[in-house]
């Protein structure tokens, strides 16, 4: 006969479990998942949420726990919390790790339920590790993401030729490249937690004297460029002035993934 899943209100292995993986808040974590531990077969919770991963991921997890009020406390959906607690099992990357970890502890508090929505979850699966610390980056630095483009124009026609990516200053902050920046915004974009404004700008010209003054180095290369007659036609250096916004799905998703 095959083994029975555990009950709902949660068999003695499972709780024993859940105390193995989140000491601190053992009661909490049983409160907010006991119902999907009890969907689980027996003989799948050692393989699934014994490893090394699963441990540190629920230990994250259950320190969020600890800073919800215990009245708070709620059941997690089983559509939300099985496949956050999958990904959670094996997923080795932390800063991954830790959206994950936020997504659920979110849905356990009863004052961030409604920020909840089961397609996040598939949103999450899209996005690569820098992009989860964009997420923080985000919360952090709450407003749109202004950017350059340095470009040749022929003073005739008014064609152009575009010299750089859209330069953020992004790659400054997080360590990483101009080109890693442009993937990963795009890819924001892409999942609608972005808006690419390009053609529009800002009114503030002081946050694009900054960005000019950051990629001084850029301008002065493609302008000796230009006066050398590198791109010719074109004759002209320009620089477009644009930004990101945050959507309003985007705040929303933003908020439900990450921590106060």
């Amino acid at each position: 006969m095959p083994e029975l899943p555990i009950k709902a209100d949660v068999s003695e292995s499972a709780n024993e479990l859940i105390k193995e993986l989140a000491l601190p808040s053992a009661r909490q974590v049983g409160e907010a998942l006991g119902n999907v531990f009890g969907l689980f077969n027996t003989l799948t919770l050692p393989i699934k949420f014994g490893n090394e991963y699963a441990k540190r991921n629920f230990a994250k997890y259950a320190e969020k726990l600890e800073n919800i009020a215990d009245e708070k406390i709620k059941q997690v959906d089983p559509e939300i919390a099985i496949p956050i607690m999958e990904k959670l099992s094996y997923t080795s990357n932390e800063d991954l790790a830790n959206v994950f970890a936020n997504l659920l502890a979110n849905a356990s508090n009863k004052d961030k339920v409604d920020l909840i929505h089961p397609g996040f979850i598939q949103k999450l699966n899209s996005l690569a590790p820098d992009e989860a610390r964009l997420l923080e980056y985000f919360k952090a630095n709450q407003g749109d993401i202004s950017y350059i483009i340095f470009k040749a124009v022929n003073s005739n026609d008014e064609s152009y030729r575009e010299l750089s990516l859209k330069l953020t200053g992004i790659e400054k902050i997080l360590n990483l490249t101009p080109k890693q920046v442009i993937v990963h915004l795009e890819n924001l974009v892409s999942l609608s937690i972005l808006k690419d404004n390009n053609g529009l700008f800002r009114t503030n010209e002081e946050i694009y004297n900054k960005l000019k003054t950051e990629y001084s180095n850029y301008e002065e290369k493609y302008q000796n460029e230009v006066l050398n007659k590198k791109y010719m036609p074109m004759d002209t250096l320009d620089i477009d002035k644009s930004f990101y916004s945050i959507t309003s799905l985007g705040r929303i998703f933003i908020e439900a993934c990450t921590n106060e």
